[in-house]
């Protein structure tokens, strides 16, 4: 049997819909893979675990939780050969739709336990964390990081959602700035109220947030909002929610290619942010261009 690590959070999705890492660790056995268990505690345990226990006989790293596990996993296998394995029991599973793994967690495994086949992710490095989903600062970081625990573990994307309407009430649009250089070079110094970075086209699930996003090129894509108008920030979640990219013509929005960037509020404020899908952070926050990582995915994509 392959050995491998397997690194299981046993806070991520809804409690209902989680299998006990026993299961998990019986299916990769049933598909030929011996599974090292470490149960992740907190915070970025999960890099933690996979730089203490990763050895040379380890052919992957399986990764059971959402996109904040995924992109914990990650920072500890920055071009490194070692592929990561998606299984997917988080709340929305971004990554897991990008490589076009199927949302059972059973099914997406069983579409690459024997696949050679992966597709490079870049990542970026924003502190020691490894953004390999993308990062939000403003509106959707304050809807994720204000949700109660219980609420998310119960209802999931609902509990977000319904938080997130009462952010949109009493959103107060923060004077940020954005600065770094663009896909050829050029500086980037531009004023935003809401900033959304994305290194996948998919965003919140299955919806498109930038069509040609490219994981393994050596841009990361970012979305302004740009303004105070409360109608146009519903519009632009809406628009979010359908089908295309509507929210990008909203008026007030900016999209932009670049190599690196940092955002601060003019007015000193430390606006939350979040780095994978995990309100982790704050702003003044600076990211940078790090390293590849190779994700298992099915042979079509």
């Amino acid at each position: 049997m392959r050995p491998s690590l397997l690194i299981y959070n046993p806070a991520a999705g809804q409690r209902w819909r989680r299998p006990a890492p026993e299961a998990v660790v019986d299916e990769l056995a049933r598909n030929g893979w011996r599974a090292e268990l470490h149960l992740t505690r907190g915070q970025d345990h999960a890099t933690e675990l996979v730089r203490a226990h990763l050895a040379p006989r380890h052919q992957a790293v399986w990764s059971a939780g959402g996109d904040g596990t995924l992109g914990q996993c990650a920072a500890a296998l920055i071009a490194s050969q070692v592929p990561l394995g998606i299984i997917p029991t988080g709340t929305v599973n971004v990554i897991a739709r990008e490589c076009g793994l199927p949302s059972s967690w059973r099914r997406a495994f069983a579409a690459v336990a024997d696949a050679a086949h992966t597709r490079p992710f870049r990542t970026w490095r924003a502190g020691e964390r490894a953004v390999l989903l993308g990062i939000g600062v403003g509106f959707d970081a304050r809807a994720m990081g204000r949700v109660s625990a219980g609420a998310k573990d119960a209802l999931g994307m609902l509990a977000i959602g319904t938080r997130g309407v009462r952010e949109w009430a009493r959103y107060d649009f923060p004077p940020l700035r954005v600065t770094g250089q663009d896909e050829h070079g050029r500086p980037i110094d531009l004023d935003a109220t809401q900033v959304l970075a994305t290194v996948p086209r998919h965003f919140a699930g299955q919806h498109v947030l930038v069509a040609d996003a490219n994981p393994a090129d050596a841009f990361i894509d970012l979305v302004l909002f740009r303004g105070t108008s409360r109608a146009r920030l519903a519009a632009f979640w809406v628009g979010v929610e359908l089908p295309g990219t509507a929210q990008l013509r909203v008026p007030g929005v900016q999209t932009l290619r670049a190599r690196r960037f940092s955002v601060a509020a003019t007015d000193g404020r430390a606006e939350p942010t979040h780095v994978n899908g995990d309100v982790v952070d704050s702003t003044p926050l600076s990211v940078e261009p790090w390293g590849t990582v190779q994700i298992l995915a099915p042979d079509r994509v």
